[in-house]
């Protein structure tokens, strides 16, 4: 209790202070609408009618995209429930509206950790169970749900290389605050085993697998089919083999025969040794297609610099996609949020950032997806689980700098039939670990009948 005092005494002390850092922060990004409600200043949105009255968080995008099949599994076992969906980003908001409005949610910003930002918003919102995603812990939050006698849970939880290492040196401050949750799903066995480690008591913790591998197959599933139909092996110019779907894309890449080189979710420093990659690769491709896709669009316009300073003709995918431009230089740049899932579906090989530099990585999956298997770089400290799934399936390429993208990239190209091999066998290890989300809610509904008065 002494040292939730110490932590809400100096979080207050940060937000009054430090208010027009939070504020220039946001408006350097071209951002500004989470302020007031972030801050407390402005009251949430009135609930929806219903019971139980769920409130599901997830920081930014990739919750928010894994807690889509969580809460349409939690609707179909409990229907009259009232759903609350909280974001922590601009961008998370903008996705859950378009998800989850349609389900008759009321979609809001979660309060940042301090007392009078978190009393409003459980005040206004009142749930009776608060549904965390993946590795959100905030001791102000957490103790003012306990205190009003509101279930706890945390799915997906996950526990990064780093974050294990400060949790086990902060035991004692951290333990209590984590034990508040009634029930804590693991998306991983490793997962699982660190939060046992921690201590938390063996009957909360349950090993689910992971919401995102759900989400990832749902979203595809909804893409439909990608045809048209392959191109043929021997086509003028083609890439030998190559079987990649492109669908829809094909027009609005301005696709013919040559093959397409994606690196996905690119950190600063990585763009670099990217294109060093794909220079060396044009060599014996002089027809290759790189579409870059910066992991924050906003960043789009000093990637777009460092491309011209490179010497590389490059148009941006919104004016593709909106069919402002026809496609005619060699590098796409993408700086639209919501659209790189679907542009796996043209690349023959792909690379996933934050693997390069050290970020902790991006999530490997998704080229899995469309039947890639990727190229990633070691730095995956926040997706060790999906690195697990492809290492016991024998898929999925290390690479350490530019001549390793290269080679193992070139090693693909030249190679369709084991680049097919591989990629099939990354789709059948992702869909043979689905069905977390059912499990998951069932969960939920465990907390109902733990606390029948809901």
């Amino acid at each position: 209790m002494f040292n939730l005092l110490i932590y809400n005494v100096l979080s207050s002390l940060a937000g009054l202070l430090g208010w027009p850092l939070f504020y220039f922060h946001l408006k350097s990004r071209g951002l500004g609408e989470s302020f007031l409600p972030r801050l407390g200043l402005s009251s949430p949105p009135e609930p929806p009618p219903g019971s139980p009255r769920i409130w599901v968080h997830g920081v930014s995008v990739g919750e928010i995209l894994a807690a889509v099949p969580l809460v349409t599994e939690i609707k179909a076992l409990l229907p009259q429930s009232a759903l609350i969906i909280s974001t922590g980003t601009e961008t998370g908001q903008a996705l859950a509206r378009q998800h989850f409005l349609p389900l008759g949610a009321v979609v809001c910003y979660f309060p940042l950790d301090l007392p009078w930002a978190v009393n409003q918003a459980l005040r206004v919102l009142g749930p009776d169970i608060f549904v965390s995603l993946e590795s959100e812990v905030w001791p102000n939050f957490l103790s003012a749900v306990k205190r009003r006698g509101i279930s706890l849970a945390l799915m997906n939880a996950r526990l990064s290389d780093r974050s294990f290492r400060r949790y086990l040196r902060y035991h004692k401050y951290v333990y209590d605050f984590i034990n508040f949750f009634d029930i804590i799903a693991a998306g991983s066995r490793q997962d699982y085993q660190r939060l046992f480690r921690l201590g938390l008591p063996g009957q909360k913790l349950f090993l689910t697998g992971n919401l995102k591998v759900d989400a990832l197959l749902a979203r595809r599933r909804q893409a439909g089919p990608a045809a048209p139909p392959p191109l043929p092996d021997k086509a003028p110019g083609a890439l030998p083999g190559s079987s990649q779907p492109r669908g829809a894309l094909k027009g609005k890449l301005g696709l013919g025969n040559e093959p397409v080189f994606l690196a996905a979710s690119t950190h600063s420093g990585e763009e670099e040794m990217v294109l060093a990659a794909y220079e060396a690769l044009r060599v014996p491709y002089p027809a290759l297609l790189l579409i870059l896709a910066p992991r924050h669009p906003e960043r789009a316009h000093a990637v777009g610099e460092l491309l011209a300073r490179r010497g590389h003709g490059f148009q941006r995918w919104q004016s593709l996609k909106s069919g402002a431009e026809v496609r005619q230089q060699p590098v796409v740049l993408v700086d639209t949020v919501g659209d790189l899932f679907c542009l796996y579906a043209a690349a023959d090989v792909a690379f996933v950032g934050g693997s390069l530099v050290p970020h902790g990585g991006q999530n490997i999956l998704e080229p899995a997806v469309w039947g890639l298997s990727p190229l990633y770089g070691p730095h995956l400290e926040n997706f060790r689980w999906a690195e697990e799934i492809f290492r016991e399936a024998g898929v999925g390429t290390v690479v350490q700098d530019a001549p390793s993208l290269a080679a193992a990239a070139r090693c693909l190209l030249e190679n369709p039939a084991e680049r097919r091999r591989l990629g099939e066998a990354a789709l059948t290890a992702l869909q043979s670990h689905q069905g977390a989300a059912r499990l998951q809610a069932e969960l939920v509904v465990k907390l109902r009948r733990l606390h029948p008065l809901m």
